[in-house]
Formats: C-alpha cells, structure tokens, sequence
C-alpha cells in the first residue's frame, strides 16, 4: 500500500503547483490570465539582471509601468521566484523587511 501523498513531486509537477498557486492568487486579486503573463513577465524583466529584491521594490517598479499598488504580495512573489529558480535555473536573492 503506497501512500501517494508522501512521494516526492517531480520538477514537472511541482512547476504546475506552482504555476496553478499563482494563478488562483493573482486571479483573486482580479487580474486576468493575460495580466497574470504580463505581471510575472515584468516581475522577471526586472530580477533578470541579478541582485537583492524585496517585494515592497518590486511592487514599486510595478507601480511605476502601470500596475495596481502592491500588485504582488510576498506569496506571490515567493511563487514567481520560484519558477524562475526551477524553470530558468535563475539564482533570486530575496529580503524579507518586517
């Protein structure tokens, strides 16, 4: 008797829990599946060329191309570096200011 829910997922299946957790979380918020592609298209562009993040910049330079004030929360964006860590073997350094 195996028991399914303590195997390991395999990097395909954990990019689309991945993918699908961001989904529903910017879906939530409003935005569309185009806006969801462009958010983390603009999310990448801005981390793509290194350095140390944190969300409340990101949300910044988000607000300056026109998104919503904090657009992206810590989840999200915990769930967008992810997938470029896994997908694009990107190395993301992330602060957490509280």
């Amino acid at each position: 008797m195996g028991d399914h829910e303590s195997d390991p997922l395999t990097a395909k299946e954990e990019s689309i829990r991945v993918c699908t957790s961001l989904l529903w979380r910017l879906a939530a918020k409003g935005l569309s599946a185009g806006d969801i592609n462009r958010v983390v298209m603009d999310v990448f562009h801005l981390l793509k060329n290194g350095g140390s993040f944190t969300v409340s910049y990101v949300n910044y330079e988000l607000e300056k191309l026109g998104w919503a004030e904090s657009v992206i929360d810590e989840y999200s964006f915990e769930l967008i570096v992810a997938l470029l860590q896994k997908e694009l073997n990107y190395t993301v350094n992330v602060h957490v200011l509280n």
